[in-house]
């Protein structure tokens, strides 16, 4: 159906995917991957692109952009920047979610015990013994985990499971090129997605490929007596530094990752939202609240100060306010 939404009766939502186009044959919009990107996430260009930067890792110089610096073009002008590197990546329904690989890589790294990665919970208010009881690992040498994991499950699977680049058809490295923290995301007590925390680089956290990103401690939901609050935040380590202070959280990846089949699994709930105190933020609570209202549900707004997150001001949060 098309995400507008006007169409679930009879489908017209169509894509060329050899030619990076869609279509709606019911409301006559299309585009390219980029002007969907766009309609989907509510943003502009320029946030489009990182977007596409953040869950593909599709590097966007300047230079690149020629004519699209500043002016977004017709549709019809426009093209999606190839992918840097070398890398081929791959259409959506190419990627899937694989538990058992991500249980035995997760098997295969320790607790967090390295320095960056100790001094990186600390600063979030995430005490160790948390953190491994939420399976939070570390990953040392990511090169001798490529051979390890490839030599284990073989490289077709690796690569479909998001967590490899390849070119020809081989795993060439793992999108986590260096030390990194990683975040399982449990479903039914499975890992059905490892986010990485980065310490070198410009790229701060790396999501497996192509693979939508799923609810932060959506087990979470399963353990709460109905009428308890539940807090929502945007990124893994807010949640993590809630549940640290005895708050219930989940969190999600970004507020265009929210999807309005999860709102049923927070009707039985009371809920807060916790957004970051900046422009991101606050766009991440409206289009939340927008789901939730229209199914006639409260929502408490927590305000953080300006620049400030969630993992700063955890240990400072009220848990008696009641949602308006």
């Amino acid at each position: 159906m098309c995400f507008y939404g006007h169409d679930k009766k009879t489908p017209s939502l169509s894509f060329h995917v050899k030619k990076n186009f869609w279509k709606c044959f019911g409301c006559n919009r299309g585009g390219d991957a980029i002007e969907l990107a766009m309609l989907v996430l509510n943003c502009d260009f320029r946030s489009a692109l990182n977007w596409f930067e953040t869950e593909f890792g599709i590097s966007v110089s300047k230079g690149q952009l020629g004519s699209h610096s500043g002016v977004i073009r017709p549709i019809a002008n426009r093209r999606v920047t190839p992918p840097q590197r070398g890398v081929e990546v791959g259409t959506p329904d190419e990627f899937a979610s694989d538990p058992t690989l991500y249980s035995w890589i997760l098997s295969k790294c320790g607790p967090v015990s390295q320095p960056l990665g100790l001094s990186y919970l600390t600063s979030h208010g995430i005490s160790l013994s948390l953190a491994t009881n939420f399976g939070v690992r570390e990953l040392r040498n990511p090169e001798r985990a490529l051979h390890s994991v490839v030599k284990e499950w073989g490289a077709a699977r690796v690569i479909r499971s998001g967590l490899a680049w390849e070119r020809h058809g081989q795993a060439t490295r793992l999108i986590w090129s260096s030390y990194a923290l990683l975040f399982p995301f449990y479903e039914n007590q499975m890992p059905i997605y490892l986010q990485g925390r980065l310490f070198d680089g410009r790229k701060k956290y790396l999501n497996p490929k192509g693979i939508a990103k799923p609810l932060y401690n959506a087990d979470r939901l399963r353990s709460l007596s109905a009428g308890k609050r539940i807090h929502i935040c945007e990124g893994v380590p807010d949640a993590l530094a809630l549940e640290e202070n005895g708050l219930p959280a989940v969190a999600v990846l970004g507020a265009g990752s929210f999807r309005e089949q999860w709102v049923d699994a927070f009707m039985p709930y009371e809920i807060a939202l916790m957004p970051d105190g900046d422009s991101g933020g606050r766009a991440f609570c409206q289009q939340i609240r927008k789901l939730f209202r229209a199914r006639g549900k409260s929502t408490l707004i927590v305000s953080l100060p300006e620049g400030k997150d969630v993992a700063e001001v955890a240990g400072h949060i009220d848990s008696k306010r009641r949602p308006a």
